[in-house]
C-alpha cells in the first residue's frame, strides 16, 4: 500500500520578496504530460500566498534568459500560463517573481487536475477514466517512489460557486459528500455501470482524490 502523499499533487515552496524558479524544472514536469495517455489531465502551476491560499500578490512575473524576456499572465485562481517550449529550457530561462516587500509570502503549486472544462453531468466512466489518468500520472512522474505513494481512490469535483448534493441513488449518495465549491467522490468502492452524478453547474475541473490514511 502506497502511504506517502505524492509531491507531484501538491509542491508548496516559500517565497519572501522576490522568487527566481529555474525554468527546467517545470518543463521536465511538462514534458510528462505530452504523452498520449494523458490527453484529458494537466499539471497546472499556481502562485498563492503561503497562509491564506489567495492568488499571490505581484508587481512583475516573467520567464527570463540571456535570449527571452515573457512577461506572464495569472488567471483569477492564481494559475500562471506557463509555455511548454524547449528553446527556454536550452537556454536555462528562470521564472522571477517579484513582490513588494510588505507582501504577503507566497508559494507555488504544482496541481494536477482535468485539462477540460467538463459537463454537469459525469458518469463513472468518465470519473474512472480521469481517476486511471492521475494515478498513472503519479506513478510515472515519481519513479522508484511509486511504491510508498498513496493511491487514487476517487476524484474531487470543484466548482466556481458553492454546491449542493445533487440527486442521487442510495449508492452514489453513500460515496459522494459536497461541501463549499466541491464535492468528493470515492471510487474504490461497487457502483454499477449507469452510476451518474448530475450537478446544477459544470464544474471547473477535477483533482484526485489521495488516501491520505492508507498505511
Amino acid at each position: 500500500m502506497r502511504y506517502l502523499m505524492p509531491l507531484a499533487l501538491l509542491l508548496a515552496a516559500p517565497v519572501s520578496a522576490d522568487l527566481v524558479l529555474n525554468y527546467n524544472g517545470f518543463y521536465g514536469r511538462m514534458k510528462k504530460l505530452q504523452q498520449p495517455q494523458y490527453s484529458d489531465i494537466t499539471l497546472a502551476f499556481a502562485l498563492t500566498e503561503q497562509q491564506s491560499g489567495l492568488p499571490c500578490q505581484f508587481y512583475q512575473l516573467k520567464l527570463v534568459s540571456d535570449r527571452h524576456d515573457l512577461s506572464l499572465e495569472m488567471a483569477g485562481n492564481g494559475e500562471i500560463s506557463l509555455p511548454y517550449d524547449e528553446a527556454l529550457k536550452d537556454s536555462n530561462a528562470v521564472l522571477q517573481v517579484l513582490q513588494a516587500d510588505n507582501s504577503a509570502s507566497c508559494q507555488v503549486q504544482f496541481r494536477l487536475r482535468s485539462r477540460m472544462r467538463l459537463p454537469t453531468e459525469l458518469t463513472l466512466s468518465q470519473l474512472q477514466h480521469y481517476r486511471s489518468q492521475f494515478d498513472v500520472l503519479l506513478d510515472d512522474m515519481s519513479g522508484m517512489s511509486k511504491y510508498w505513494l498513496p493511491d487514487v481512490i476517487g476524484v474531487i469535483v470543484e466548482f466556481a460557486d458553492d454546491v449542493t448534493m445533487p440527486p442521487l441513488s442510495s449508492a452514489t449518495a453513500a460515496v459522494t459528500s459536497c461541501q463549499g465549491k466541491r464535492c468528493v467522490i470515492r471510487l474504490d468502492t461497487v457502483l454499477t455501470e449507469d452510476s451518474r452524478w448530475l450537478f446544477q453547474q459544470r464544474p471547473i475541473y477535477l483533482l484526485p482524490l489521495i488516501d491520505v490514511n492508507a498505511n
